[in-house]
C-alpha cells in the first residue's frame, strides 16, 4: 500500500470493526436526522471541555457539518 492510500485504508478498516461489532451507522440510527442538527450545535457550543481539544477552532457552521457527516458512517 501506498502512503496515499493509508487513510482510505485505515477508514475502511474502522469501518469493518464498526460494522463486525453493532456499533449503530451514524447519528441516524441512533435516532437522530438533519432536523436535529441545530439542537446538537447549540447543546455542543458551550461544552468547552469537548470543543477545546479541537486541533483548530470549531464555529457553529463548522459543527453543523460534522454532524451532517455523522448521520451516517457507511
Amino acid at each position: 500500500m501506498s502512503a496515499a492510500d493509508a487513510g482510505k485504508v485505515m477508514a475502511d478498516r474502522i469501518k469493518w470493526f464498526m460494522r463486525r461489532t453493532g456499533v449503530p451507522n451514524g447519528l441516524h440510527a441512533a435516532g437522530y436526522d438533519s432536523a436535529d442538527i441545530p439542537a446538537l450545535v447549540k447543546g455542543t457550543l458551550p461544552q468547552h471541555r469537548v470543543t477545546k481539544l479541537s486541533p483548530r477552532p470549531a464555529e457553529a457552521d463548522d459543527l453543523a457539518a460534522i454532524f451532517e457527516d455523522a448521520l451516517t458512517a457507511w
